[in-house]
C-alpha cells in the first residue's frame, strides 16, 4: 500500500514535470498500464473515453503539447490510503499553445494508485470552455 505522503508527494512532482511540458518526464512517473480520461461528452473523444497502452502515450503527448499548465497551482490534495486515492484540486491560468488564448479555470485530478504508482487518472473540468478554446468541437 502507498501511504498518504507518498502519494501526494509524487502527485506533486507529476504536477511539476509536466508543468516544465516534459513528456518522457511525466510518462516516467506513471504507471506501466497508467489509463486517462477527461469526464465530458463523446463529442471531447479521444480524451473523453478511457485511454490506456499506445493510445495513452499519445493522449498524454497531446496534451502536453497542446496545453501549458505551468501557471497552475495545486490549491489541494486529499488522499486515501486504504484506497490508494487522490484528488487533487489545481486552479490557475492555462494557456492553449496552438491558438495562445489563456484563461483562468480549475479541475480535479482523481488518481488511483498500484504498486506506488498511478494507475488511472480522471480529470474533472469545463470541458466547454477547453472544448471552445481548441476548437474541438464547434458549439451552436
Amino acid at each position: 500500500m502507498t501511504s498518504t505522503h507518498e502519494m501526494k508527494k509524487l502527485v506533486e512532482e507529476i504536477y511539476a514535470v509536466r508543468g516544465r511540458g516534459d513528456i518522457e518526464g511525466t510518462l516516467a512517473l506513471l504507471g506501466e498500464n497508467c489509463t486517462f480520461r477527461i469526464v465530458g461528452n463523446t463529442r471531447m473523444a479521444p480524451f473523453s473515453t478511457e485511454t490506456g497502452g499506445p493510445a495513452f502515450r499519445q493522449a498524454i503527448t497531446q496534451l502536453i503539447n497542446d496545453w501549458d499548465l505551468s501557471g497552475m497551482r495545486t490549491a489541494g490534495i486529499y488522499a486515501d490510503e486504504d484506497h490508494e486515492v487522490v484528488v487533487a484540486h489545481r486552479d490557475g491560468e492555462v494557456r492553449h499553445i496552438p491558438s495562445g488564448v489563456r484563461f483562468r479555470t480549475e479541475f480535479i485530478d482523481k488518481i488511483h494508485f498500484s504498486g506506488g504508482k498511478p494507475v488511472k487518472i480522471v480529470e474533472f473540468l469545463d470541458t466547454l470552455q477547453v472544448a471552445e478554446t481548441s476548437q474541438m468541437i464547434r458549439v451552436a
